[in-house]
């Protein structure tokens, strides 16, 4: 068996030998832990399973002077909790570490007021917020000793200060539109912080965008509160105006917790109605589409007052004529014609249509008519007074010679 400080012992050797041990070969790890010892050091420790933040729970928004919680939920699996730090755009307001008595403690900070009795490692409330609340929180969770792992992680807070008028206004508009009009009407919010958001709704349907105007918004106060403004300017046309009204409403908004509108209801301009004139000679009335219909009427009108006079004389003369006693038929030529002629004379002092001025000409027709029979019966009266005039002269010569023969007897 070779000697030397190196022994070789074969695989024969040591199944003869059972108890025999043979030596550990030393692997990478084992040797790299040996060395961590020899230097003093602790082995490293895998923290992969150790602390970590299950979940940061910051609201987004808060209204002025209500109640905010803040949650930083954490898992330490097996760690044990050094401190759980909160901080405001990056400084500190509030601490909280187990060993302390009391645990938790305060740090003054501008808008950030803590709740001690109802704030824990977990929750911390903040009571009266202002504006000056808003910013981002972070919360800062470490364990302890030797490892001393730290999570952290942020969310930003808003802090809303409601509009101060009530729902939003609209200015500019008019009670009535007709088709073809501008429309030009804005709508303004009242101040707050930050500044709403407003919409244009035209009869319950989103204005296109190109029918908007929108305009800075106004900064005032020391608050720095807001002001939106937005317009509306679009040409109406028939479709904007349902059972003839069109509805135009503005609409406030501020995430999910604020909602107002208002909305204004106008009129369109109805076509108005063409003047219904009535004649006074018929129950009847006609609605003028022409201008052409009143011109025809009042010449039609002059027309008839310039017959007139003369119609209404030649019945004068017939009248005079009859109530002489004249005989008609007798001795002339003209016998066999019956002078009774029955003149009927009537206009509408009023006509409004085409259909009156026809009915107009018709009655001019007629007097025309009446005209020629009146003249025809003036000629046949001159003939009649002619033919008694006649009669009446050979009567008298007859009663004279009579005379002149009694005489002479």
């Amino acid at each position: 068996m070779p000697t030397g400080p190196f022994h070789v012992i074969s695989p024969t050797m040591a199944m003869d030998k059972p108890n025999l041990r043979l030596p550990k070969i030393p692997t990478s790890n084992s040797l790299n832990d040996s060395f961590r010892e020899f230097l003093g050091l602790s082995k490293k420790k895998d923290f992969t399973a150790g602390l970590r933040l299950v979940e940061v729970r910051i609201p987004n928004y808060v209204i002025k002077g209500a109640t905010a919680q803040l949650e930083c939920l954490y898992d330490l699996d097996g760690e044990a909790l050094y401190s759980v730090k909160w901080y405001k755009d990056g400084n500190e307001f509030y601490r909280y570490v187990p060993r302390d008595n009391p645990p938790a403690q305060t740090f003054r900070l501008p808008g950030v007021a803590v709740d001690l009795h109802n704030s824990s490692d977990a929750i911390v409330n903040l009571h009266n917020v202002n504006l000056q609340s808003a910013g981002r929180f972070r919360c800062e969770v470490s364990g302890e000793a030797p490892s001393f792992q730290t999570v952290t992680e942020h969310g930003d807070m808003i802090v809303v200060s409601l509009p101060d008028q009530g729902p939003p206004k609209i200015s500019g508009g008019r009670p009535r539109y007709q088709i073809g009009d501008w429309v030009r009407i804005n709508c303004t919010a009242g101040r707050s912080k930050p500044a709403v958001n407003l919409s244009w709704f035209i009869n319950g349907e989103p204005a296109e965008p190109q029918k908007l105007r929108k305009y800075d918004t106004i900064v005032s106060g020391r608050e720095g509160l807001e002001t939106s403004v937005l317009g509306l300017q679009f040409r109406v046309e028939q479709q904007h105006f349902r059972n003839g009204d069109m509805k135009l409403k503005c609409v406030a908004s501020l995430s999910t917790f604020y909602w107002r509108s208002n909305e204004e209801s106008v009129e369109g301009d109805r076509p108005q109605k063409a003047p219904v004139l009535e004649s006074r000679g018929s129950d009847s009335a006609f609605a003028s589409n022409s201008r052409a219909d009143p011109v025809q009427a009042s010449k039609a009108d002059s027309l008839l007052k310039a017959r007139a006079p003369s119609a209404l004389l030649l019945l004068a003369l017939a009248t005079a004529a009859t109530f002489a006693g004249v005989g008609v038929g007798v001795g002339c030529s003209c016998v066999g014609v019956s002078v009774g002629v029955g003149v009927g004379v009537s206009w509408p002092t009023t006509v409004h249509s085409k259909a009156g001025a026809r009915s107009i000409r018709d009655s001019m027709n007629n007097n025309e008519n009446n005209d020629k029979k009146l003249k025809r019966f003036v000629r046949q009266l001159r003939c009649s007074v002619a033919t008694a005039t006649t009669q009446q002269q050979q009567q008298q010569q007859q009663q004279q010679q009579q005379q002149v023969l009694l005489s002479a007897r």
